[in-house]
């Protein structure tokens, strides 16, 4: 017997979400069992994931409701039953037959041939591609199909909050297309401390449920799109994060100095007072031993700029930190500190990274500033205005000497 099979993700569900997983024995081209009627059992394409967060769209922390979904037949089912048992096929829909084949036309051979020519070559053009069982050509296929899907109302979409599903009711049975239409695709969830990227869709190739008679494997019409690593839905998790940095004096607090308070701006000109993941203001002042513990709040990725808005008691003022903070991702999906900079122009000495990490000094005159940076060139200034002082001196005395002389 000759076996014309159907891949299970056209005639129902399998996965067709980034891969089609591809089963044997679909469809049968000959009757089934004397006893088995084949059936179209229904009219829906049910969507299941582990996480509902993925089909719903976001503005920060509300959800703004579900994402907007669309969808073409590609092809009718054709069922027949006799006394000898049931049969189905495949039937492209004639409208767009021709688009179709089209689409199919992009499918090549390793050499570049073309594997679909035309119908009076390779039979139905839907048909064929069912019997291909190959994941590769179809997911190619559903990723261009030659067809443009109708918007599924929101009254035909019904969302199932136990069973994690997302039903369409298509109207028809039949082979369809469904799009993932939500403009923009790519939805984010706020949830102070995380933020949750939902990639959107793929176009899901998928059929409506059938009997079990038809002999098609998975023929539930339901894409379960958590079962595999492929048909997971596709999203990225980032942790917001902050950093910490230590703040030291002179003598007895050069291990650490109390009393500095930091607070975070927007911008270099320290205008914009910076809120974090979770609407607190982002200000930080070092307790006993010194550390400006910025750990607590929740900081995405980008640049920041700090000032010390209160030097502690007997500080210089002109010791106040202005500091540039760099944060990133990294590989795990966290936000960290990637780097402190010191805005002081010339730079001021006070912040050092080492073995502790980064540490900013306060000094309590401008002569117990580094002899580099600022301190340096204050002294360069100190030694200039000597310089030219004790020009104006000489200049004046051997005017004075001139006088003397009746020069």
């Amino acid at each position: 017997m000759r076996a014309t099979t159907m891949v299970a993700g056209l005639a129902a569900a399998a996965t067709l979400f980034a891969t089609m997983a591809v089963t044997n024995g679909a469809m049968a081209d000959e009757p089934s069992t004397a006893s088995s009627t084949c059936a179209a059992t229904g009219t829906t394409i049910t969507l299941q994931g582990s996480d509902l967060d993925a089909f719903r769209t976001w503005n920060g922390k509300t959800s703004t409701g579900l994402r907007t979904f669309s969808a073409a037949k590609v092809a009718d089912y054709k069922i027949a039953n006799g006394t000898t048992g049931g049969s189905l096929h495949l039937q492209t829909v004639a409208a767009d037959k021709d688009a179709i084949i089209n689409a199919l036309g992009d499918i090549k051979d390793n050499a570049g041939n073309k594997l679909y020519d035309s119908e009076d070559n390779q039979g139905d053009p839907m048909n064929w591609l069912a019997n291909t069982q190959n994941d590769t050509f179809i997911r190619n296929y559903a990723d261009d199909p030659g067809v443009t899907g109708t918007t599924v109302s929101t009254n035909d979409v019904t969302v199932d909050e136990t069973a994690k599903t997302v039903t369409i009711d298509v109207k028809e049975p039949g082979l369809y297309m469904i799009f993932d239409s939500t403009d923009p695709k790519t939805q984010t969830k706020d949830t102070g401390d995380t933020t949750v990227q939902y990639d959107g869709f793929k176009n899901m190739l998928v059929g409506t449920p059938l009997s079990g008679d038809c002999q098609v494997s998975n023929g539930t019409g339901i894409v379960d799109l958590s079962s595999t690593s492929n048909a997971k839905t596709s999203s990225s998790t980032t942790v917001r994060g902050g950093f910490k940095f230590t703040k030291v004096g002179v003598k007895d607090d050069r291990t650490g100095l109390a009393g500095a308070e930091f607070t975070m701006y927007s911008d270099d000109q320290f205008t914009t007072q910076v809120e974090d993941g979770n609407g607190t203001p982002v200000v930080a002042t070092s307790g006993k031993g010194g550390v400006v513990d910025f750990t607590g709040f929740k900081l995405d990725a980008g640049t920041y700029y700090l000032k010390e808005t209160k030097v502690p008691d007997t500080y210089w003022a002109g010791s106040a930190g202005k500091l540039k903070i760099t944060m990133s991702k990294n590989e795990q999906g966290q936000i960290v500190l990637s780097k402190i900079e010191d805005m002081s122009v010339p730079t001021s000495g006070l912040l050092t990274n080492g073995q502790n990490g980064y540490v900013y000094h306060n000094v309590k005159s401008i002569t117990q500033l580094p002899l580099t940076g600022a301190m340096g060139m204050a002294i360069l200034g100190l030694v200039a205005v000597l310089c030219i002082g004790g020009a104006t001196i000489v200049v004046m005395r051997a005017r004075k000497t001139k006088r003397e002389l009746g020069i």
